[in-house]
């Protein structure tokens, strides 16, 4: 299946299986190309086949909230 193919399926039905190969099959621009295609965010196709990491954005919120000022994270 090409790039062109593999967006066009992509954009009928979003599913997570689909995007997954096609960032494997073509990489970060592949993924880039399909969400946009899709109209959902990068952020979005990420949580979609879990590989989105929210933890320091998680943080970063409840510190700020709680009064700490703090710039590095471990």
């Amino acid at each position: 299946m090409e790039l062109r193919e593999m967006l066009e399926a992509f954009a009928n039905e979003q599913t997570p299986e689909l995007l997954l190969a096609i960032r494997k099959k073509y990489g970060k621009y592949g993924f880039s190309l399909a969400c946009k295609v899709a109209g959902i965010s990068r952020g979005q196709g990420k949580r979609m086949i879990g590989i989105y990491n929210d933890t320091k954005a998680i943080k970063q919120i409840a510190s700020r909230l709680c009064g700490m000022k703090t710039s590095r994270w471990e």
